[in-house]
């Protein structure tokens, strides 16, 4: 791995040493509000962040939400079959449930399965995505162990307009979307409606058992989505909003021993009203309430629901002092499952209250954040991080942080009739990194080292040698060490973007490779306008993958060649064709499930120039 580092950092190098300087691509003062939960400069952060803008989003055509996060550093996906299909996200080798996802700072995931339903977060309701690697309970409590992304809806910006896309594609698929928002005296305002459907693709694939049994149909998905925000300015430094998001869809799977099409029904929505007040020249005051779902109904050879609900309750606290802002904070989550299975705990509440201090002065950057939560569960858990960044030189800064996170068992673990195990202690890890950036005009880079220790992971046993009956256990622990490397430069009008993850996801007592995880994963973007053209070609690549515990059963690695044009009609208007898997690439991305051949996708956008 050492020498795989030193090559990829010289890559870079040389490739950043082959530019000339032009239009600044990375925009160091872009503000982030994930990171720290108030809105920072990125170049005064200590944590590793990154952002997809619009840009990105409107130019991923078909692509799902999933396909765009797996272009970002240290991001991983793996998806049983086609648009729709139960998809996850390893963000820095940790495990699938070990990220948080926030809707507009909001939680949407299920607490029976504990992770989040990204497949059922369109693109077309999506404006920016933050996403925050590493441990982050000190500020969002559960889950943040790898790290968190969240995903802010659409807002209404500038004069008030309506937008309008539509697009065809490969697997007859279609979608539509529309909306209208901007602001208008005090209020602000954005609504935003959206419908894509596809025949889309065998969720076996050829090699799976279950393909066999005549599970060789298409297995089709649609999804209907809205999002909603409102605000009012009441007078200079109070405001008053509503954000509301929901997305309905419904995706075909296959059945294992017949040929039987089964599908799944999910909702996933967040709904909250909030109140930011400037109480003086120096406290801001936010208070949010909400609750975010997850409805899951699956007809397969019976019906079987599962429903979480999460009230949610926040008062944030930001103040300045000194050269910095302190963070002082209350929250309270309280979910609720229901269905068709009878938990006999189905219900819990999570209070917490959370300070820290964040400050940028002169060559130095400065963070220092405390939480705790106190589940009805499992009782209280603290978490902490410590972070400090240096300035070496104008273009050359230093970092280095150490945090540590958790994740709460889900409902399933702990109560699920016949396996749970109400004994489970929470998920727990321990991370330090170092990073060092370069920043010049349009050239920057960037490289984070990162070694997190998990320990309690939950792994599922037989309860005896020999028996049927499996149920999880705190038996496991895990070594994520690893470095992301990323870069973007720019010259003669092409821009490069670029991402290289080396890193040793491990089972700490074995030493073998984590389920669906890669030694080496990255992408690599060159685009360039002409006129009222702009062109684009990205390349997905990743190493080889095991998909059991004993790294027996290998997936190999894959490059996945995408490219795009856009051509804008007028100011307002625009062309967008896209080809994903150029050169029909082979290859897994889930053990036994299928991908997409090489695919096309064509649009047409109206969006008013502001």
């Amino acid at each position: 791995m050492k020498h795989t580092l030193k090559l990829g950092l010289t890559s870079l190098a040389l490739i950043n040493s082959a530019f000339a300087e032009e239009l600044p691509l990375y925009q160091l003062n872009d503000v982030v509000v994930t990171a720290t939960r108030s809105p920072q400069p990125i170049q005064n952060l200590v944590a590793d962040v990154s952002v997809i803008t619009a840009a990105d989003i409107r130019a991923a055509g078909q692509s799902t939400l999933a396909e765009v996060l797996q272009a970002q550093p240290g991001v991983e996906i793996s998806s049983n079959g086609g648009p729709g299909t139960t998809t996850s996200v390893y963000l820095r080798g940790a495990n699938a449930g070990h990220t948080l996802v926030l809707v507009d700072g909001m939680r949407i995931g299920s607490a029976t399965t504990g992770s989040t339903a990204l497949e059922n977060i369109p693109l077309d309701q999506v404006e920016r995505i933050e996403i925050l690697r590493g441990p982050a309970s000190h500020l969002y409590g559960s889950e943040a162990i790898g790290g968190v992304i969240q995903i802010f809806t659409r807002s209404g910006k500038g004069a008030p307009a309506a937008n309008f896309s539509a697009g065809i594609g490969s697997f007859n698929t279609q979608t539509l979307s529309a909306g209208y928002g901007g602001e208008s005296g005090g209020n602000r305002f954005s609504f935003q409606a959206g419908h894509r459907e596809s025949d889309g693709i065998s969720s076996y694939a050829p090699g799976n058992p279950g393909y066999k049994n005549q599970n060789q149909d298409m297995d089709g998905y649609r999804n209907t989505s809205l999002s909603v925000k409102l605000a009012r300015t009441l007078a200079a430094g109070h405001e008053i909003g509503v954000d509301g998001f929901a997305s309905q869809g419904r995706s075909h799977y296959d059945g294992y021993f017949s040929s039987t099409d089964y599908y799944r029904d999910q909702a996933l929505s967040a709904f909250g009203v909030y109140s930011k007040n400037r109480i003086n020249g120096r406290w801001q005051s936010l208070v949010r309430m909400g609750v975010g779902s997850d409805h899951s109904d699956d007809y397969s050879s019976v019906k079987d629901v599962f429903n979480t609900d999460q009230n949610q309750f926040l008062w944030q606290n930001d103040i300045d002092a000194g050269p910095g802002t302190a963070l002082l904070g209350v929250e309270r989550v309280e979910q609720e499952v229901s269905g068709t299975t009878a938990y006999s705990v189905p219900s819990r509440t999570i209070q917490s209250y959370f300070a820290g201090y964040q400050a940028h002065a002169g060559l130095h950057s400065f963070q220092a954040n405390l939480r705790n939560d106190d589940n009805s569960q499992f009782g209280s858990h603290g978490t902490g991080y410590l972070g400090y960044g240096y300035q070496l030189a104008p273009r050359w800064r230093v970092g280095a942080a150490l945090g540590n996170a958790f994740k709460a068992p889900s409902f399933n673990d702990l109560y699920y009739p016949g396996s749970g195990n109400p004994d489970l202690r929470p998920e727990r890890s321990r991370n330090k990194e170092a990073s060092i950036h370069y920043g010049s005009g349009v050239h920057h880079f960037s490289a984070v080292v990162f070694d997190n220790q998990v320990s309690d992971l939950i792994a599922w046993m037989p309860i005896a040698p020999g028996s049927w009956t499996w149920k999880p256990v705190n038996i496991n622990e895990a070594s994520l060490r690893g470095v992301t490397l990323s870069g973007t430069s720019a010259a003669g009008g092409f821009h490069l973007d670029a991402s290289l993850t080396l890193q040793q996801p491990e089972d700490a007592a074995t030493g073998k490779r984590l389920i669906n995880r890669a030694e080496q994963h990255g992408a690599l973007k060159i685009s360039r306008a002409m006129g009222a053209w702009k062109l684009a070609g990205e390349w997905i690549f990743s190493g080889e993958r095991y998909s059991d515990a004993g790294n027996t059963l290998k997936m190999g690695g894959y490059g996945l060649l995408n490219i795009s044009a856009g051509y804008a009609l007028d100011k307002d208007w625009s062309l967008l064709a896209r080809v994903n898997n150029l050169f029909d690439k082979q290859y897994e991305l889930a053990r036994g499930y299928g991908t997409p051949e090489v695919n096309v996708f064509a649009g047409v956008r109206y969006q008013p120039a502001k």
